[in-house]
């Protein structure tokens, strides 16, 4: 099996590791003048394993902090439009209220969400400390006993979610950076190990001929087939339904995923390996469990030369 995305990188590895035991695992090959032996391989492989769990969970606490996020934006964005409608509705002519906060796009960063809310607290304080008239007796409520107390709470949440969410873009960054660099170096070794292979031994022994391969065998990309994906209320998970592959090296379908909106190649995992003529579907409630969560797929058509090829993708929202 080639290296064709970031989910081969532990089964390729696997592969190596079984050829060195099987062939002699005394064998030690070199890496910028050092010494790299079968149990050094072992010990990265085991890294990059780690590595590759912890970025699936950073990823997930990030689509996580993008659901809370976008929750508390439409709370607050809610609240300075309904307090707006207040004013213009009771204060029509006060030179007080001449400016209001600007009601700040749903997608709005940190700095459009906050100043439209501290410009909404001023303002609620200057409301409440007018006189009572027959249009109004302070404090001011808005729509359900929403305080000014309970403004002040809010800004407090939407401050803490900008900084979750800042947070977990960053761990995912670092997270992300860790596993590159040890893929690049286990890819490195393994091109070594083949090489130190057909140095030590006949090009038509055991050892050169059962070589895990990098590359792909010769032959073309096959064409991708085509993924429906929708969220089943009923059943609480999302189901994948795509077309049949007719190429005649069909190996099989990988249905991969990320967490979010946005189908990362990079960031991709397997979910499920199809057999041909098996049920061209499957289903899943892996990251959904929150309203709001949202996982992207592609299903891969595999060759049995070990070219592949996605599907668009598809994104499935759990409804709030």
């Amino acid at each position: 099996m080639p290296i064709a995305s970031t989910i081969d990188y532990i089964s390729v590895m696997d592969e190596f590791t079984a050829h060195w035991q099987a062939t002699d695992n005394a064998i030690i090959i070199a890496e910028d003048g050092a010494a790299v032996t079968f149990t050094n391989f072992g010990t990265l492989r085991a890294t990059l394993d780690t590595a590759k769990t912890n970025l699936q969970t950073v990823l997930n606490n990030l689509e996580n902090s993008r659901v809370n996020l976008e929750k508390i934006r439409q709370t607050a964005g809610d609240r300075v439009a309904e307090f707006n409608r207040r004013i213009r509705a009771d204060f029509s002519g006060n030179t007080t209220f001449n400016s209001l906060p600007d009601v700040p796009n749903r997608s709005a960063g940190r700095d459009a969400f906050l100043n439209a809310v501290d410009d909404m607290l001023d303002l609620w304080n200057r409301v409440n400390a007018l006189p009572p008239s027959p249009l109004f007796t302070a404090p001011m409520l808005l729509m359900g006993g929403f305080t000014r107390a309970k403004l002040v709470a809010l800004r407090a949440q939407l401050d803490g979610v900008f900084t979750t969410r800042s947070t977990c873009e960053r761990a995912a960054a670092d997270q992300r950076l860790l596993r590159n660099t040890l893929q690049v170096r286990a890819k490195a070794l393994m091109v070594t190990y083949r090489l130190k292979i057909e140095a030590l031994y006949a090009p038509d022994s055991v050892p050169v001929t059962t070589l895990p391969r990098l590359t792909p065998l010769p032959g073309s990309t096959p064409d991708p087939v085509t993924l429906t994906s929708a969220w089943s209320q009923p059943n609480l998970r999302a189901e994948l339904s795509w077309t049949e592959s007719t190429d005649p090296e069909l190996a099989g379908y990988q249905v991969r995923a990320t967490p979010g909106p946005d189908y990362s190649t990079e960031d991709e995992t397997l979910l499920a390996t199809i057999a041909p003529g098996a049920p061209l579907t499957y289903t899943t409630a892996a990251g959904l469990a929150l309203p709001g969560a949202a996982m992207s797929y592609k299903v891969y058509v595999i060759l049995n030369t070990n070219h592949e090829a996605g599907s668009e993708p598809g994104t499935v929202t759990r409804p709030v």
